[in-house]
């Protein structure tokens, strides 16, 4: 038989229940059950061969051997066997003598536990953990919730562990609608500290007002050695800003910003910090009907091994008329930089540049078949001339441009091509070719990228060179710069991933000036002047919801493996557990590194959720 019965509960809560017997005792709010027993409350599921349930004010009790899960599937990986319970209305469940199941295998047993939601503070599942060289890992956490005027959750995480050789570590993680952050410091004969948190708050009272942070930091002497993570341990510099800013409108379409705050900047692991407060200001608006404008200063006093007061403007305007079938644009910019460094004269840049760009747009479409959308061909021929002059004195800043010279012009010839579907495959492509021109003489330079998507495939390819007429030095002369990236999901969900980048000789500084933008970036920094680096990764679901994947990273121009590891992980399909068991092995860290982490926290009920 089915029945149901409804509690006194401060939130509607439901239980419903399946025996073969049930006798009922409406005057004391008890149901005696026998044989097949399934009851649900909440998102619990009980099943027993007999049970005793009693429905009280505030929660909701059971005696008798049963076997519990916190979600509604019918088998469930994760359960556990309990002599007696006792439910709330806010979600929480007391267990008497629980025994944790994996499956049909016990594997863990407790006179009494509490079990929490999401949403309540709560402990957290063990860690376990051999980091490298350092050794074995063991630790806990706790998990304190709450939600804000906005009916949304917050939570603070915090972890402690210890280390078996006789060291510890402390940890922290923040989450918010609008904010992020994880905080560790642990101490192994040296200490080390991690910061990663990015976010902003602001007001009802004043929208206008913000308050932002972005930190990523690796600190201390083991800092970088104790990092497992090979992208962590890769980045050349450790950042960080806080800003108080005011959006404020003059009117006539401008738009304006003011601000203040810290900023941070730093070598990862060790480096001197350079820091110092910061104002700022900036402004934007349209000129004319076809243009817009845009303009920003900053000073800061920075500290780090000489105090140093530092200035930045910058100004710039850009118009985008049309000419019949013709498209253009041109641009006029400048940037300035002062710092005085302690104990030295006034160092100083600038730089000014002018840019001027007239491209067609040619365009072809082609019918497909019933119902489906048409094929679009479009085809973009394009000229472009830049011309830049850049000044400074002093060695505090970095030049603009210090392998170019003071000037510099710029005449390229480039098309662009797009052959796709408004909705399935497609293909970009872009290829351009000029001449730069310098104080030091004249090189041939070639920037090309390509980009595609077809069914489960997508790759790109982006490269840049650069041949000298004259002797220049190697940094700036010869060179090229090739990064590419393929990425292949099958029907049965296996993904390959695989990422080439590289550089010989030069850095393709010349070509990049073309190309616009740093092609390889900060990330490339375990990569020397001349190196290629390949990573592999592939993912396959393996059987019974469990996936497998690996990644590695080798520099073929040294022969040497940048990063090895793998992982297989399991997640239950209504979110009853995720598990994941992993290793891996990097450059500049001795040992391997083998993780175990669990799961148990199941999805927030749709009433709790919105509340």
């Amino acid at each position: 038989m089915q029945a149901r019965g409804q509690d006194q509960l401060g939130v509607a809560g439901e239980v419903q229940f399946r025996a073969d017997e049930a006798h009922a005792d409406p005057e004391h709010g008890k149901v005696e059950l026998e044989g097949d027993v399934v009851v649900t409350y909440d998102r619990f599921r009980l099943t027993s061969r007999k049970l005793v349930i009693t429905l009280g004010p505030n929660a909701v009790e059971m005696r008798g051997t049963a076997k519990l899960t916190h979600c509604p599937c019918k088998d469930s990986p994760v359960s556990l066997e309990v002599s007696g319970a006792r439910a709330t209305g806010q979600g929480d469940i007391e267990l008497r003598w629980p025994r944790l199941y994996f499956g049909a295998l016990p594997i863990f047993v407790l006179p009494w536990l509490l079990v929490r939601p999401a949403d309540r503070v709560g402990l957290l599942p063990p860690r376990f953990a051999m980091r490298g060289d350092d050794g074995a890992l063991l630790g806990a956490g706790a998990r304190f919730p709450w939600r804000g005027a906005d009916g949304r959750l917050r939570a603070v995480e915090l972890f402690a562990s210890g280390y078996v050789q006789g060291g510890v570590e402390l940890g922290a993680r923040i989450e918010g609608p609008t904010m992020t952050g994880r905080f560790t410091w642990d101490r192994l004969r040296q200490d080390r500290f991690v910061a990663d948190t990015h976010g902003f708050v602001r007001s009802d009272v004043r929208p206008d007002v913000r308050i932002a942070w972005d930190l990523d930091a690796i600190r201390g002497a083991r800092g970088l050695v104790a990092t497992p993570s090979l992208t962590a341990a890769a980045q050349p510099f450790d950042v960080g800003a806080a800003s108080v800013t005011m959006q404020v409108s003059p009117g006539r379409g401008v738009g304006a910003i003011l601000g203040t705050g810290l900023v941070a900047r730093a070598r990862r692991g060790e480096g001197p910090i350079v820091w110092g407060p910061t104002a700022f200001a900036g402004a934007s608006g349209a000129a004319g009907r076809r243009g817009s404008w845009e303009a920003n200063a900053a000073l800061a006093m920075l500290s780090g091994q000489t105090n140093a007061p530092y200035a930045r403007a910058e100004a710039g305007i850009e118009v985008a008329p049309r000419l019949g079938p013709v498209f253009t644009r041109a641009r006029l910019g400048t940037r300035a930089r002062f710092a005085g460094p302690e104990g030295a004269p006034v160092a100083w840049d600038a730089v000014a540049e002018a840019r001027a760009d007239a491209f067609v747009t040619l365009e072809q479409s082609f019918a497909g078949a019933k119902d489906a959308a048409p094929l679009v061909h479009r085809i973009s021929p394009r000229l472009e001339a830049r011309g830049a002059v850049a000044q400074g004195a002093g060695a505090f800043f970095q030049a603009i441009r210090p392998e170019l010279g003071p000037a510099l012009g710029l005449a390229a010839f480039g098309v662009s091509s797009s052959l796709g579907q408004a909705f399935g495959s497609s293909l970009e492509a872009e290829v351009k070719g000029g001449l730069v021109a310098t104080t030091t003489g004249t090189s041939a330079v070639g920037w090309a990228s390509a980009e595609g998507t077809r069914g489960p495939v997508s790759a790109r390819i982006e490269a840049i060179a650069s041949k000298g007429s004259v002797e220049l030095p190697d940094e700036a002369g010869d060179g090229i710069s090739a990064l590419a990236e393929l990425r292949v999901g099958f029907e049965d969900k296996t993904t390959v991933l695989l990422d080439v980048y590289g550089r010989a000789a030069g850095k393709g500084a010349l070509a990049r000036s073309l190309g616009g933008g740093l092609l390889l970036g900060d990330t490339i920094g375990l990569v020397a002047a001349r190196g290629l680096l390949l990573g592999l990764g592939y993912s396959r679901p393996l059987f019974s919801g469990i996936t497998g994947n690996i990644r590695a990273d080798t520099d073929l121009w040294t022969r040497a493996i940048v990063g090895l590891g793998g992982a297989l992980s399991y997640r239950h399909p209504d979110g009853c557990v995720a598990l994941e068991v992993g290793g891996s092995r990097r450059a500049g860290r001795p040992g391997t590194d083998i993780w175990v982490s669990v799961d148990l926290v199941p999805p927030l009920p749709a009433r709790a959720a919105s509340r």
